[in-house]
């Protein structure tokens, strides 16, 4: 899935997740994009920016696998809760969120 039009497609959840990793992920590829020219293998922020940028495209990756169509009902529901159990870039409070989200649609 590459665009927004895609994901608001499916379940009002799944876009809500997506939107979530995808506000986490625009602000670190903008500091990636004006980072002074970093010393390869030296800079530690600019490498934690690259692994930043490269768990959270993962993730939407994840994301898009686990919401599949064929994700419905049931199914869906145990797809949330993996996801949300299993993410590293989805905090506690976040995954709350999303878990009460989860159960109110039912």
């Amino acid at each position: 899935m590459n665009s927004q039009s895609d994901v608001s497609l499916r379940h009002p959840l799944w876009e809500a997740l997506w939107q979530y990793l995808e506000a986490k992920r625009r602000p670190v590829e903008d500091e990636i994009r004006r980072y002074p020219a970093p010393i390869a293998g030296c800079d530690a922020h600019f490498n934690y920016l690259l692994e930043q940028r490269a768990a959270l495209s993962s993730e939407l990756v994840r994301l898009d696998a686990a919401s599949e169509p064929a994700n419905s009902g049931a199914e869906r529901g145990k797809a949330i809760e993996s996801f949300l159990r299993s993410s590293a870039c989805i905090d506690a409070e976040a995954a709350a969120r999303f878990r009460a989200a989860s159960k109110s649609s039912g």
